[in-house]
């Protein structure tokens, strides 16, 4: 193994509370400033304030249940993703592009889907690198070398097209709903 990053999940936890709590608060103090008859326009924009962090929370809270102990590892051979368990082998011919985002987008980040870069596969589908995760720009810059940047890219993998997989892991099939099983 060539290099880990694991995705901070406790942090991501920390963050989804650190959003909640506010938004909570916010949207309780709106309902009661509407009450207490204040202006409309003290109470719409404390309880926008409550709603952008009760939605970012969420987000947040949600994809820690659902993302776990989320980890990219760099092989000789490809790229394993692990998440709850089940572990994806990426051979490097298997990464069709690395798209990493040069600037930060206000919505994305509210919601809690700041995305440092995404993996795109040749068979469909593709891998968030978030900024929860350790070291995230770096990540994206060594799977873009090494899926792409090389005139060799793919080349030095087994005949079989699978990863190193590490012990314990499941691997996932990457198939798109209909396409034939191969091997």
């Amino acid at each position: 193994m060539l290099a880990k990053h694991r995705t901070d999940n406790r942090r991501r936890g920390r963050a989804a509370l650190r959003a909640l709590v506010p938004g909570v608060l916010a949207a309780a103090i709106a309902v009661g400033a509407v009450a207490a008859g204040l202006p409309g326009y003290v109470g719409g924009l404390l309880l926008v304030v409550g709603l952008a962090g009760l939605v970012r929370g969420t987000a947040l809270a949600v994809d820690h249940r659902r993302l776990g102990g989320e980890v990219f590892m760099i092989r000789e051979r490809g790229a394993v993703h692990r998440r709850r368990g089940t572990a994806t082998a990426l051979p490097w011919r298997d990464i069709e592009a690395v798209r990493i985002s040069g600037r930060g987008r206000a919505l994305r980040w509210l919601t809690g889907r700041d995305v440092i870069a995404r993996v795109a596969l040749r068979r469909g589908g593709s891998l968030p690198v978030t900024g929860f995760t350790h070291d995230a720009r770096s990540l994206a810059e060594e799977l873009a070398a090494r899926a792409g940047g090389s005139p060799h890219a793919g080349a030095d993998g087994p005949p079989d097209g699978r990863a190193d997989v590490p012990s314990g892991g499941r691997q996932r099939s990457l198939r798109r709903r209909g396409e034939p099983a191969t091997g």
